[in-house]
Protein backbone atom coordinates (compact mmCIF):
# COMPACT_ATOMS: atom_id res chain seq x y z
CA UNK A 1 0.00 0.00 0.00
CA UNK A 2 1.39 3.39 -0.77
CA UNK A 3 3.00 5.28 2.09
CA UNK A 4 1.84 8.49 2.02
CA UNK A 5 1.47 12.01 4.75
CA UNK A 6 -2.43 10.49 5.53
CA UNK A 7 -1.20 6.82 6.14
CA UNK A 8 0.86 8.04 8.90
CA UNK A 9 -1.97 10.21 10.31
CA UNK A 10 -4.02 6.88 10.04
CA UNK A 11 -0.70 5.06 11.97
CA UNK A 12 -1.03 7.65 14.82
CA UNK A 13 -4.41 7.58 15.34
CA UNK A 14 -4.44 3.99 16.05
CA UNK A 15 -1.65 4.77 18.63
CA UNK A 16 -3.62 6.89 20.38
CA UNK A 17 -6.63 4.07 20.11
CA UNK A 18 -4.24 1.38 21.60
CA UNK A 19 -2.95 3.49 23.97
CA UNK A 20 -6.36 4.20 25.88
CA UNK A 21 -6.14 0.55 26.35
CA UNK A 22 -3.11 0.46 29.04
CA UNK A 23 -4.87 0.63 32.13
CA UNK A 24 -7.82 -2.39 30.89
CA UNK A 25 -4.11 -3.81 30.26
CA UNK A 26 -2.70 -3.78 33.53
CA UNK A 27 -4.81 -5.97 35.44
CA UNK A 28 -2.49 -9.24 33.46
CA UNK A 29 0.50 -7.82 34.73
CA UNK A 30 2.01 -11.01 36.14
CA UNK A 31 0.11 -13.45 33.93
CA UNK A 32 2.65 -15.81 32.71
CA UNK A 33 3.63 -15.54 29.26
CA UNK A 34 2.55 -19.56 28.55
CA UNK A 35 -0.81 -18.75 29.21
CA UNK A 36 -1.30 -15.27 27.74
CA UNK A 37 -4.18 -14.98 25.78
CA UNK A 38 -3.73 -14.54 22.28
CA UNK A 39 -5.85 -13.94 19.13
CA UNK A 40 -4.12 -15.38 16.65
CA UNK A 41 -7.21 -16.30 13.99
CA UNK A 42 -8.51 -16.90 10.55
CA UNK A 43 -11.06 -14.78 9.86
CA UNK A 44 -13.14 -14.90 6.96
CA UNK A 45 -15.31 -11.19 5.99
CA UNK A 46 -17.87 -10.21 2.80
CA UNK A 47 -17.69 -6.42 2.55
CA UNK A 48 -21.04 -4.94 2.44
CA UNK A 49 -22.18 -2.01 0.81
CA UNK A 50 -20.96 0.08 3.77
CA UNK A 51 -17.72 -0.93 3.55
CA UNK A 52 -16.76 0.75 0.29
CA UNK A 53 -18.10 4.17 2.17
CA UNK A 54 -16.01 2.95 5.05
CA UNK A 55 -13.02 3.06 2.98
CA UNK A 56 -14.18 6.36 1.49
CA UNK A 57 -14.31 8.17 4.15
CA UNK A 58 -11.01 6.67 5.99
CA UNK A 59 -8.88 7.72 3.10
CA UNK A 60 -10.48 10.80 2.36
CA UNK A 61 -10.26 12.02 6.04
CA UNK A 62 -6.31 11.14 6.55
CA UNK A 63 -5.63 12.87 2.79
CA UNK A 64 -7.76 15.86 4.59
CA UNK A 65 -5.96 15.71 7.87
CA UNK A 66 -2.46 16.01 6.70
CA UNK A 67 -3.62 18.69 4.27
CA UNK A 68 -5.02 20.18 7.39
CA UNK A 69 -1.77 19.96 9.21
CA UNK A 70 0.60 21.28 6.09
CA UNK A 71 -1.38 24.20 5.84
CA UNK A 72 -1.49 25.24 8.88
CA UNK A 73 2.63 24.66 8.77
CA UNK A 74 2.67 26.85 5.61
CA UNK A 75 1.08 29.45 7.44
CA UNK A 76 4.43 29.26 9.55
CA UNK A 77 7.11 28.80 7.07
CA UNK A 78 10.16 30.01 7.31
CA UNK A 79 11.70 30.53 4.02
CA UNK A 80 10.18 30.27 0.23
CA UNK A 81 12.16 26.98 -0.26
CA UNK A 82 9.81 25.44 2.88
CA UNK A 83 6.46 27.00 1.54
CA UNK A 84 7.72 25.61 -2.28
CA UNK A 85 8.05 22.57 -0.33
CA UNK A 86 5.00 22.53 1.28
CA UNK A 87 3.10 23.36 -1.21
CA UNK A 88 4.23 19.72 -3.31
CA UNK A 89 3.67 17.96 -0.58
CA UNK A 90 -0.04 19.06 -0.54
CA UNK A 91 -0.23 18.61 -4.21
CA UNK A 92 1.18 15.00 -4.11
CA UNK A 93 -1.70 14.27 -1.45
CA UNK A 94 -4.71 16.01 -3.74
CA UNK A 95 -2.90 13.83 -6.48
CA UNK A 96 -2.59 10.71 -4.59
CA UNK A 97 -4.51 7.53 -6.74
CA UNK A 98 -5.80 6.04 -3.33
CA UNK A 99 -7.28 9.78 -2.91
CA UNK A 100 -8.39 10.85 -6.23
CA UNK A 101 -10.34 7.14 -6.45
CA UNK A 102 -11.48 6.27 -3.22
CA UNK A 103 -14.77 7.86 -4.05
CA UNK A 104 -15.45 6.28 -7.62
CA UNK A 105 -14.93 3.22 -4.80
CA UNK A 106 -17.58 4.09 -2.57
CA UNK A 107 -19.63 5.34 -5.41
CA UNK A 108 -19.67 1.95 -7.52
CA UNK A 109 -19.25 -0.42 -4.28
CA UNK A 110 -16.43 -2.53 -6.56
CA UNK A 111 -12.50 -2.94 -7.35
CA UNK A 112 -10.92 -3.34 -10.71
CA UNK A 113 -7.88 -4.10 -12.07
CA UNK A 114 -7.26 -0.45 -11.81
CA UNK A 115 -8.27 0.16 -8.46
CA UNK A 116 -7.12 -2.77 -6.68
CA UNK A 117 -8.66 -4.32 -3.50
CA UNK A 118 -5.09 -4.71 -2.07
CA UNK A 119 -4.42 -0.76 -1.67
CA UNK A 120 -7.66 -0.24 -0.18
CA UNK A 121 -8.84 -3.23 2.10
CA UNK A 122 -6.60 -2.82 4.68
CA UNK A 123 -7.57 0.47 5.66
CA UNK A 124 -11.22 -1.51 6.34
CA UNK A 125 -9.42 -4.26 8.26
CA UNK A 126 -6.74 -1.84 10.05
CA UNK A 127 -9.82 0.01 11.34
CA UNK A 128 -11.92 -3.24 12.51
CA UNK A 129 -9.36 -5.87 13.19
CA UNK A 130 -6.75 -3.86 15.27
CA UNK A 131 -6.80 -6.13 17.73
CA UNK A 132 -5.76 -8.98 15.75
CA UNK A 133 -2.16 -11.09 16.90
CA UNK A 134 0.45 -11.07 14.60
CA UNK A 135 0.25 -14.51 11.55
CA UNK A 136 -3.88 -13.69 12.08
CA UNK A 137 -5.32 -14.20 8.24
CA UNK A 138 -8.18 -12.54 6.63
CA UNK A 139 -10.16 -14.32 3.88
CA UNK A 140 -11.62 -11.03 2.27
CA UNK A 141 -14.56 -11.03 -0.42
CA UNK A 142 -15.35 -8.61 -2.07
CA UNK A 143 -16.70 -7.26 -5.91
CA UNK A 144 -14.34 -7.06 -8.37
CA UNK A 145 -14.36 -6.61 -11.73
CA UNK A 146 -12.09 -6.87 -14.67
CA UNK A 147 -10.14 -9.60 -12.71
CA UNK A 148 -10.05 -13.12 -12.30
CA UNK A 149 -8.54 -16.04 -14.05
CA UNK A 150 -10.02 -16.31 -16.85
CA UNK A 151 -7.92 -18.53 -19.33
CA UNK A 152 -9.10 -21.33 -16.97
CA UNK A 153 -13.24 -21.25 -17.72
CA UNK A 154 -14.10 -23.05 -20.70
CA UNK A 155 -16.15 -21.07 -23.63
CA UNK A 156 -19.20 -22.55 -22.57
CA UNK A 157 -19.23 -21.09 -18.41
CA UNK A 158 -18.91 -17.68 -19.79
CA UNK A 159 -21.95 -15.50 -20.58
CA UNK A 160 -22.62 -12.38 -22.17
CA UNK A 161 -25.69 -10.77 -21.05
CA UNK A 162 -28.72 -10.05 -24.05
CA UNK A 163 -31.66 -7.83 -23.67
CA UNK A 164 -33.43 -11.02 -23.23
CA UNK A 165 -31.11 -11.34 -19.85
CA UNK A 166 -31.81 -7.77 -18.69
CA UNK A 167 -35.04 -8.35 -18.95
CA UNK A 168 -35.39 -11.57 -17.05
CA UNK A 169 -33.91 -9.60 -13.62
CA UNK A 170 -36.35 -7.08 -13.87
CA UNK A 171 -37.91 -4.23 -16.08
CA UNK A 172 -39.05 -1.67 -13.38
CA UNK A 173 -37.06 1.50 -12.02
CA UNK A 174 -33.46 0.80 -11.55
CA UNK A 175 -33.95 -2.71 -12.64
CA UNK A 176 -31.50 -4.23 -14.89
CA UNK A 177 -34.25 -4.25 -17.74
CA UNK A 178 -34.97 -0.86 -17.42
CA UNK A 179 -32.28 0.33 -19.79
CA UNK A 180 -30.26 -3.02 -20.09
CA UNK A 181 -27.42 -2.37 -18.13
CA UNK A 182 -26.65 -2.81 -14.73
CA UNK A 183 -25.56 0.62 -12.76
CA UNK A 184 -24.18 1.46 -9.23
CA UNK A 185 -27.16 1.74 -7.59
CA UNK A 186 -27.97 -1.81 -7.94
CA UNK A 187 -27.12 -4.63 -6.05
CA UNK A 188 -25.07 -6.44 -9.22
CA UNK A 189 -23.89 -9.20 -7.73
CA UNK A 190 -27.25 -10.26 -6.30
CA UNK A 191 -28.91 -10.19 -9.90
CA UNK A 192 -25.97 -11.93 -11.04
CA UNK A 193 -26.37 -14.38 -8.90
CA UNK A 194 -29.93 -14.72 -9.80
CA UNK A 195 -29.18 -14.95 -13.57
CA UNK A 196 -26.25 -17.73 -12.90
CA UNK A 197 -28.84 -19.71 -10.56
CA UNK A 198 -31.16 -19.58 -13.34
CA UNK A 199 -28.41 -20.68 -16.43
CA UNK A 200 -27.17 -23.07 -14.27
CA UNK A 201 -29.03 -24.90 -12.35
CA UNK A 202 -27.42 -28.13 -11.57
CA UNK A 203 -24.42 -26.11 -10.45
CA UNK A 204 -22.23 -27.74 -7.71
CA UNK A 205 -19.39 -26.16 -5.20
CA UNK A 206 -16.50 -25.24 -7.06
CA UNK A 207 -18.03 -24.17 -9.92
CA UNK A 208 -16.61 -20.80 -11.73
CA UNK A 209 -18.38 -18.91 -14.97
CA UNK A 210 -17.84 -15.54 -16.22
CA UNK A 211 -19.92 -12.99 -16.65
CA UNK A 212 -19.95 -9.52 -19.13
CA UNK A 213 -22.01 -6.98 -19.05
CA UNK A 214 -22.64 -3.20 -19.36
CA UNK A 215 -22.23 -1.24 -16.26
CA UNK A 216 -23.32 2.45 -15.52
CA UNK A 217 -21.07 3.95 -13.33
CA UNK A 218 -21.14 7.11 -11.28
CA UNK A 219 -19.22 9.15 -13.96
CA UNK A 220 -22.66 8.76 -16.08
CA UNK A 221 -20.11 6.57 -18.11
CA UNK A 222 -21.33 3.40 -19.48
CA UNK A 223 -18.83 0.27 -19.59
CA UNK A 224 -18.26 -3.24 -20.62
CA UNK A 225 -17.81 -5.28 -17.27
CA UNK A 226 -17.25 -8.57 -16.96
CA UNK A 227 -17.17 -10.76 -13.16
CA UNK A 228 -15.95 -14.24 -12.77
CA UNK A 229 -17.81 -15.73 -9.86
CA UNK A 230 -17.78 -18.86 -7.83
CA UNK A 231 -20.57 -21.03 -6.72
CA UNK A 232 -19.96 -22.35 -3.08
CA UNK A 233 -22.89 -24.63 -2.86
CA UNK A 234 -25.53 -21.95 -2.33
CA UNK A 235 -24.92 -19.07 -4.10
CA UNK A 236 -22.46 -17.44 -6.72
CA UNK A 237 -20.00 -15.44 -4.41
CA UNK A 238 -17.54 -12.80 -5.17
CA UNK A 239 -13.23 -13.00 -5.54
CA UNK A 240 -11.30 -13.62 -2.24
CA UNK A 241 -7.69 -12.55 -1.43
CA UNK A 242 -5.90 -13.09 1.94
CA UNK A 243 -4.47 -10.37 3.76
CA UNK A 244 -2.24 -11.11 6.57
CA UNK A 245 -1.69 -9.23 10.16
CA UNK A 246 2.24 -8.75 10.19
CA UNK A 247 2.06 -7.24 13.86
CA UNK A 248 1.18 -3.37 13.53
CA UNK A 249 -1.28 -3.09 10.39
CA UNK A 250 -2.58 -5.53 7.68
CA UNK A 251 -0.87 -6.32 4.44
CA UNK A 252 -2.44 -7.63 0.89
CA UNK A 253 -0.82 -11.83 0.72
CA UNK A 254 -0.17 -12.34 -3.30
CA UNK A 255 -0.32 -15.81 -2.27
CA UNK A 256 -1.74 -17.64 -5.41
CA UNK A 257 -4.19 -20.14 -4.70
CA UNK A 258 -5.65 -22.48 -7.10
CA UNK A 259 -7.46 -26.46 -8.10
CA UNK A 260 -6.35 -27.73 -11.42
CA UNK A 261 -9.42 -27.92 -13.85
CA UNK A 262 -10.04 -30.34 -16.98
CA UNK A 263 -8.53 -27.57 -19.11
CA UNK A 264 -5.12 -27.52 -16.55
CA UNK A 265 -4.51 -31.10 -17.21
CA UNK A 266 -4.98 -30.78 -20.85
CA UNK A 267 -1.93 -27.88 -20.84
CA UNK A 268 0.18 -30.59 -19.40
CA UNK A 269 -0.76 -33.13 -21.97
CA UNK A 270 -0.42 -30.55 -24.77
CA UNK A 271 3.10 -30.02 -23.47
CA UNK A 272 3.93 -33.95 -23.23
CA UNK A 273 2.96 -34.04 -26.78
CA UNK A 274 4.96 -31.01 -28.17
CA UNK A 275 8.49 -32.42 -26.33
CA UNK A 276 10.17 -34.98 -28.48
CA UNK A 277 11.95 -36.41 -25.80
CA UNK A 278 9.03 -37.65 -23.76
CA UNK A 279 6.39 -37.38 -26.44
CA UNK A 280 5.72 -40.97 -26.34
CA UNK A 281 4.34 -41.12 -23.08
CA UNK A 282 0.93 -38.88 -24.37
CA UNK A 283 -1.78 -40.49 -26.17
CA UNK A 284 -1.26 -38.94 -29.90
CA UNK A 285 -4.98 -39.98 -31.03
CA UNK A 286 -7.28 -38.94 -28.28
CA UNK A 287 -4.68 -36.40 -26.76
CA UNK A 288 -6.32 -36.25 -23.72
CA UNK A 289 -3.56 -38.16 -21.40
CA UNK A 290 -0.10 -38.61 -20.31
CA UNK A 291 1.78 -40.90 -18.18
CA UNK A 292 5.45 -39.69 -18.29
CA UNK A 293 3.93 -37.42 -15.32
CA UNK A 294 0.38 -38.89 -15.71
CA UNK A 295 -1.54 -35.58 -16.31
CA UNK A 296 -4.93 -36.44 -17.96
CA UNK A 297 -7.73 -34.29 -18.55
CA UNK A 298 -9.49 -37.27 -19.92
CA UNK A 299 -10.41 -37.94 -15.83
CA UNK A 300 -9.31 -34.26 -14.64
CA UNK A 301 -6.53 -35.77 -12.51
CA UNK A 302 -3.16 -37.67 -12.03
CA UNK A 303 -3.07 -40.93 -12.43
CA UNK A 304 -0.22 -43.20 -11.14
CA UNK A 305 -2.02 -46.78 -12.30
CA UNK A 306 0.99 -49.00 -13.60
CA UNK A 307 -1.40 -50.93 -15.86
CA UNK A 308 -1.57 -47.44 -17.68
CA UNK A 309 2.14 -46.85 -18.15
CA UNK A 310 2.59 -48.79 -21.94
CA UNK A 311 3.76 -45.57 -23.50
CA UNK A 312 1.73 -44.54 -26.30
CA UNK A 313 3.30 -45.00 -29.57
CA UNK A 314 3.57 -45.44 -33.39
CA UNK A 315 5.47 -47.81 -35.69
CA UNK A 316 7.20 -51.37 -34.75
CA UNK A 317 5.90 -52.27 -31.22
CA UNK A 318 8.85 -51.45 -28.42
CA UNK A 319 8.97 -53.08 -24.78
CA UNK A 320 7.95 -50.79 -22.36
CA UNK A 321 11.20 -50.85 -20.67
CA UNK A 322 13.17 -48.92 -23.41
CA UNK A 323 10.58 -46.58 -23.03
CA UNK A 324 11.00 -46.18 -19.73
CA UNK A 325 14.10 -47.62 -18.30
CA UNK A 326 13.96 -45.64 -15.16
CA UNK A 327 10.74 -47.35 -13.88
CA UNK A 328 10.98 -50.25 -15.40
CA UNK A 329 14.32 -50.87 -13.85
CA UNK A 330 12.41 -50.90 -10.51
CA UNK A 331 11.05 -54.51 -9.49
CA UNK A 332 7.94 -53.21 -6.72
CA UNK A 333 5.25 -51.14 -6.87
CA UNK A 334 5.89 -49.27 -4.14
CA UNK A 335 9.16 -48.18 -5.34
CA UNK A 336 7.50 -47.49 -9.03
CA UNK A 337 4.64 -45.32 -7.13
CA UNK A 338 7.73 -43.41 -5.11
CA UNK A 339 9.36 -42.38 -8.64
CA UNK A 340 6.21 -40.92 -9.58
CA UNK A 341 5.42 -38.74 -6.62
CA UNK A 342 9.36 -37.94 -7.08
CA UNK A 343 8.72 -36.89 -10.76
CA UNK A 344 5.52 -35.01 -9.96
CA UNK A 345 6.89 -32.58 -8.59
CA UNK A 346 8.91 -31.69 -11.31
CA UNK A 347 5.54 -31.97 -13.48
CA UNK A 348 4.07 -29.28 -11.48
CA UNK A 349 6.93 -27.16 -11.32
CA UNK A 350 6.60 -27.26 -14.98
CA UNK A 351 2.47 -26.75 -14.97
CA UNK A 352 3.30 -23.61 -12.72
CA UNK A 353 5.58 -22.57 -15.76
CA UNK A 354 3.02 -22.83 -18.37
CA UNK A 355 0.04 -21.54 -16.53
CA UNK A 356 1.85 -18.82 -14.58
CA UNK A 357 3.91 -17.10 -17.47
CA UNK A 358 4.03 -13.61 -15.93
CA UNK A 359 4.88 -15.03 -12.60
CA UNK A 360 6.75 -12.47 -10.56
CA UNK A 361 9.25 -12.89 -7.18
CA UNK A 362 7.02 -10.09 -5.17
CA UNK A 363 4.12 -8.15 -5.20
CA UNK A 364 4.54 -4.92 -2.62
CA UNK A 365 7.82 -6.22 -1.65
CA UNK A 366 5.81 -9.21 -0.08
CA UNK A 367 7.68 -12.94 -1.68
CA UNK A 368 4.60 -14.30 -3.46
CA UNK A 369 3.90 -18.13 -3.56
CA UNK A 370 1.85 -20.88 -5.74
CA UNK A 371 -0.17 -23.21 -3.73
CA UNK A 372 -1.36 -25.52 -6.25
CA UNK A 373 -3.86 -28.54 -6.03
CA UNK A 374 -4.11 -31.10 -8.06
CA UNK A 375 -6.21 -34.47 -7.78
CA UNK A 376 -4.22 -37.96 -7.81
CA UNK A 377 -5.13 -41.18 -7.99
CA UNK A 378 -2.90 -44.25 -7.11
CA UNK A 379 -2.15 -47.54 -5.24
CA UNK A 380 0.73 -49.63 -4.09
CA UNK A 381 2.45 -48.65 -0.64
CA UNK A 382 0.28 -48.05 2.40
CA UNK A 383 -2.36 -46.30 0.82
CA UNK A 384 -3.85 -45.80 -2.48
CA UNK A 385 -6.92 -44.03 -4.22
CA UNK A 386 -8.15 -40.47 -4.76
CA UNK A 387 -6.42 -37.92 -3.22
CA UNK A 388 -6.17 -33.90 -3.50
CA UNK A 389 -2.45 -32.98 -2.97
CA UNK A 390 -1.14 -29.04 -2.53
CA UNK A 391 2.41 -28.38 -4.15
CA UNK A 392 3.64 -25.22 -2.77
CA UNK A 393 6.20 -23.34 -4.77
CA UNK A 394 8.05 -20.06 -4.76
CA UNK A 395 8.39 -17.87 -7.54
CA UNK A 396 12.06 -16.81 -7.27
CA UNK A 397 12.61 -15.38 -10.59
CA UNK A 398 10.31 -13.60 -13.81
CA UNK A 399 10.12 -14.55 -17.12
CA UNK A 400 13.46 -13.89 -19.00
CA UNK A 401 15.06 -13.76 -22.74
CA UNK A 402 12.45 -16.63 -24.24
CA UNK A 403 13.02 -18.28 -20.36
CA UNK A 404 10.02 -19.47 -18.33
CA UNK A 405 9.83 -18.05 -14.83
CA UNK A 406 12.00 -19.91 -12.11
CA UNK A 407 10.13 -21.86 -9.40
CA UNK A 408 11.49 -22.93 -5.76
CA UNK A 409 9.27 -26.07 -4.60
CA UNK A 410 8.80 -25.56 -0.97
CA UNK A 411 6.29 -28.42 0.16
CA UNK A 412 3.40 -31.04 -0.58
CA UNK A 413 0.87 -32.09 1.40
CA UNK A 414 -2.61 -34.31 1.14
CA UNK A 415 -5.27 -31.41 1.77
CA UNK A 416 -9.15 -32.51 1.86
Amino acid sequence: MKKTFFSLITGLAIMLLLGSCSKFNDQFDGLDAKTAVTNVAAYTYTLVDADYTTITSIVNKAANDSITILNNQLKTAASKEDSTAIQADISRIKSDSAYVNAKYIGDNKFFNSVLQAKNYVPYLLNLNYIYADKSSTMNALYNIVDKGDTLAIPATSKFVLTADDYNLMGQGTNQPGQYDNMSNIMPVLKYLDTFLKLKCPYAVAGDVKMVTYLFYDSNKATKKQYRVLTFNGTSWSAIAEQYNYIGTEWMYDPTVKMTMLKSDYQIMVDYVLATPEIAVFAHPYYKNEEYYWGFASRYSNVSFRLSYRNPYFTGAYVQPATIDPELYALTTTEEKVALMWSRLKGGMEKFAQLRYPDAVPQVSGIDVYYKLTTLIYYVGGTGGGNENHEYVFQCIAPASGGNPPTFKYISDKKVN
